[in-house]
């Protein structure tokens, strides 16, 4: 995997609107909750400044989904970045970390390639030991400096040292470009014997929040068949997809012990990103 560069503390930060879809990955009951749905003159790093042209800057505060087809295509960003954040206690594996970004490279036209930017340093908790939606949008608008300018997109991925305010949350979709992990519920449930490796649940967890922000299940992608499993969200209804809803179950932690790698896409899945500009 590339090293890591630290995002430029520097860059300005904006104003989020208010929230309209929430995706939450549990090991226990699915959560679905509702939420709000120009070139950068000092580089490439990306800002949500507007460009030098006078151009809106990106929205980075819409819906899990809404920027589906930006994440999957190269017809208007070409580069992807995402900037990863942690709590002190939380910071993620490069296991973790890699099995993201070999999910990101299979799945995503970007040539102008795909960028795992970790900061050097850890961020400071923004609510304490648990965190709602709003909290991890508190900061993330706190703390987050890398966005979208140009060609190149940004996303957004923080590890959490506590827990969600609903219980056995593992990770979370909560904007368009944004998600987070509850690192330290994951601990708690890896490493141990007849337990997952930690950098497995990491992986897995990530690529399935990543999969939510790319428009799965039929959530800003839309289906080329049908396969969603409607009573329980925007998941998939075959049972060995990454997307499949016990994903977030201790039964989907069983199944990763002994595993080398996360679960697949199925075929509808990855039929239905191809078809939104995906690979």
């Amino acid at each position: 995997m590339r090293p890591y560069r630290p995002a430029n503390p520097s860059d300005p930060r904006r104003r989020r609107l208010p929230s309209a879809h929430t995706v939450l990955l549990a090991l226990g009951a699915l959560v679905l909750a509702p939420v709000a749905c120009g070139d950068d003159p000092t580089g490439p790093n990306g800002t949500t400044d507007p460009d030098s042209d006078g151009d809106e800057p990106y929205a980075h505060d819409l819906a899990p989904g809404a920027s589906a087809h930006d994440l999957l295509a190269d017809d208007t960003f070409e580069h992807l970045i995402v900037q990863i954040q942690y709590i002190e206690g939380a910071e993620p594996t490069d296991e973790g970390l890699t099995h993201l970004e070999e999910f990101l490279e299979a799945r995503l036209n970007k040539p102008g390639g795909i960028e795992l930017r970790k900061d050097d340093a850890p961020i400071a908790s923004g609510s304490g030991p648990t965190y709602g939606a709003a909290d991890v949008r508190d900061l993330e608008e706190e703390h987050r400096t890398v966005y979208t300018s140009g060609d190149t997109l940004a996303a957004y991925l923080v590890f959490l040292d506590g827990e969600h305010e609903q219980e056995n949350v593992l990770g979370i979709a909560y904007n368009n470009t944004s998600t987070a992990i509850f690192g330290e519920k994951i601990r708690e449930h890896t490493g141990g014997t007849f337990e997952p490796d930690r950098s497995m649940v990491e992986g897995t967890v990530a690529n399935h929040e990543f999969g939510h922000i790319m428009g799965l299940v039929n959530n800003g992608t839309e289906m080329q068949e049908p396969h969603q499993d409607e009573d329980n969200g925007h998941h998939c209804d075959v049972d060995s997809c990454l997307m499949y809803f016990s994903v977030r179950t201790t039964d989907f932690l069983d199944n990763l012990v002994g595993s080398d790698e996360p679960p697949d896409l199925d075929r509808s899945c990855l039929d239905d990103l191809a078809a939104n500009g995906g690979k």
